[in-house]
């Protein structure tokens, strides 16, 4: 071989050089979580970072959206309190505050053991008096006995003002419970809204709740799976229609639909593909202020003779709701952003492995009626910031974790694209000075 030969050979070994080290990298990013890190799949606590107060006197100043928060500690005993702290926000006469918080422990390593141990919040009210200020007790959605996924809990204050909550401050007390990872900090997502005097009210939509099987089947636009968001701030837009989802036991994954006044939100799930054994799902529908809303959801066993659940919220949706004896009506109150949120419950430790598997379903999302004609104008409380502003399927249409090995694995290639560019410069000079 000739000088100019093996000169000219340079080029292709560089570029085929570049090709091997930019194969290689996916592979070094999809190493499993390191130790203390969250798999993919979990719920991913998110929020304005905030550290609330061991007492009334320090408790942290907070303004209606999502604040994150560390809890060091759970209980010491079952059923037992754990770590507690205070929050204020500024209220006026007429006003009430609607908050909810979501705590979530990392999955269990290997599967649900068999002493598995609970985890719940607890949500109250105090005036800078110490005097109760509530209107609702705190109530939880989701595996508050084994602590398998999110955990959320909400509670609404009493009226502010003279004949209620006397004051310029509401005082919310968050206190972490149960035996679950109790000696590890836990993050807290603490959502807090005002609800202004005079929203709305007025009469029920409707003197019984509404029975419904779920939403008509209809095929999906792709098979491809979507991605599902993490948490509510990041939970995924959809429209209405069908969705292929995949989930493993463990993971959490979120959407969010708009459902104005006037209309009531349907929903179907129908199981495809299923391993044997492959446990329990659970489906919960959540306002815009991460109150729970009754749409026949919960949880249920999995089984390839029953593959279809469904189900739908109790009325259509109306602020006149609020004033309903019916729970499930009374819950379909606040128009706006409705979450969906999926969870494939933890199997137990010495399952079969093959059960672990995907699951993979058919999510259909409907939206039943038209907007009523004096539907409340924007949103009906103060809500702040709610969401992430992530844009829906990350980068490039990818999930949020692909999107980052993307953005990595490009900027990899541009160098890398700059080194040979850079050396064959130089050779090409070289061989214009010979």
């Amino acid at each position: 071989m000739t000088r100019r030969a093996h000169r000219r050979g340079l080029l292709p070994a560089l570029l085929a050089a570049s090709l091997v080290l930019v194969s290689g990298m996916p592979a070094a990013l999809a190493d499993p979580p390191a130790e203390g890190e969250l798999p993919a799949y979990a719920y991913a606590a998110d929020g304005e970072q905030v550290e609330g107060g061991g007492s009334l006197a320090q408790a942290a100043v907070v303004e209606p959206g999502i604040h994150l928060d560390s809890y060091a500690q759970g209980a010491s005993e079952e059923f037992g309190s754990g770590t507690t702290k205070y929050y204020r926000v500024a209220v006026e006469d007429g006003q009430r505050v609607r908050s909810s918080a979501t705590i979530a422990a990392p999955p269990y390593p290997g599967g649900l053991p068999e002493g598995y141990e609970g985890l719940d919040l607890q949500i109250s009210y105090l005036t800078a008096g110490g005097d109760t200020c509530d209107d609702s007790s705190s109530s939880s959605t989701g595996a508050t006995m084994t602590g398998d996924g999110p955990i959320t809990s909400s509670a609404v204050s009493g009226v502010v003002g003279p004949d209620g909550c006397a004051g310029t401050e509401l005082f919310i007390q968050v206190t972490r419970t149960g035996l679950r990872a109790a000696d590890e900090p836990l993050p807290v997502e603490i959502q807090v809204a005002i609800q202004p005097s005079g929203i709305g009210g007025g009469s029920p939509s409707v003197d019984e709740e509404i029975e419904d099987d779920g939403a008509s089947p209809v095929a999906p636009a792709t098979d491809e799976p979507i991605e599902l968001g993490r948490s509510f701030s990041s939970a995924t837009p959809l429209e209405p229609g069908s969705y292929v989802v995949e989930l493993v036991p463990g993971e959490s994954g979120l959407v969010r639909i708009p459902v104005q006044e006037g209309q009531r939100l349907r929903w179907r799930t129908e199981v495809t593909s299923q391993p044997e054994g492959a446990g329990e799902i659970s489906l919960f529908a959540f306002n815009a202020a991460r109150e729970p809303v009754a749409v026949g959801g919960g949880t249920w066993q999995m089984s390839d003779y029953d593959p279809i659940a469904g189900g739908g919220m109790a009325a259509p949706v109306d602020r006149g709701n609020r004033s309903s004896e019916l729970s499930g009506v009374e819950s379909a109150w606040l128009p706006g952003t409705q979450t969906i949120q999926l969870h494939r419950l933890q199997r137990a430790a010495d399952a079969e492995p093959a059960g672990d598997d995907p699951v993979t379903l058919v999510l259909t999302l409907e939206v039943d009626g038209e907007i009523a004609a004096d539907a409340a104008d924007g949103t009906v409380l103060e809500l702040g910031d709610t969401t992430s502003g992530s844009s829906p399927g990350g980068f490039l249409g990818l999930g949020d974790g692909l999107g980052r090995i993307a953005l990595f694995v490009g900027a990899g290639l541009l160098a890398l694209i700059a080194l040979v560019t850079g050396a064959a410069g130089i050779l090409v000079l070289r061989l214009r000075r010979r």
